[in-house]
């Protein structure tokens, strides 16, 4: 499945699922997030593409934009060694996004399975929740519910887990 941002919001008003869709200047991080001039409903959420040392296993994983995940603790829960970012092309690869656009939609890109994808249990599944359609110039705002709903239809059933903070 190659997603658009449109073929996506397609797909998802024919399963039903509720959203809304916003525009905005680009944004790669947090930080950028906090200086658009329009407000955009729903917990602000940030993405991490992961991988442990050896390339073998990723993940990706949704949390609030405010928590700083231990990505060492994180590791030792999942049983991944040296647990860090994926790179832009192992991203590219997997995913089909560029660093910016990462979101849990893109696991409909992953045709191999490869990524395991993960939300925090910070992220309460009945409220609206913002993630990129794909891209990093719009948002989606939908219940949390309607994105593990998304993700379990293309295969890519979502793990609710308590991510360890850092200090």
């Amino acid at each position: 499945m190659n997603l658009t941002p449109d073929s996506l919001c397609a797909l998802l008003d024919s399963q039903g699922v509720k959203y809304e869709r916003y525009s905005h200047p680009p944004v790669f991080t947090t930080a950028d997030v906090a200086l658009l001039p329009q407000t955009i409903s729903g917990i602000d959420t940030k993405n991490l593409f992961l991988r442990d040392e050896k390339r073998t296993r990723y993940i990706l994983v949704c949390v609030r934009a405010e928590k700083r995940v231990d990505l060492k603790q994180l590791g030792r829960s999942l049983g991944m060694k040296g647990l860090t970012f994926g790179s832009p092309e192992e991203l590219q690869s997997f995913l089909g996004v560029s660093p910016g656009s990462v979101c849990l939609f893109s696991l409909a890109h992953d045709k191999a399975n490869k990524v395991e994808g993960f939300i925090d249990n910070s992220v309460p599944l009945d409220q609206p929740m913002q993630n990129h359609p794909l891209i990093n110039t719009e948002s989606l705002v939908l219940l949390a519910s309607g994105m593990l709903d998304f993700c379990s239809s293309v295969g890519h059933p979502l793990t609710r887990i308590e991510l360890p903070e850092r200090a």
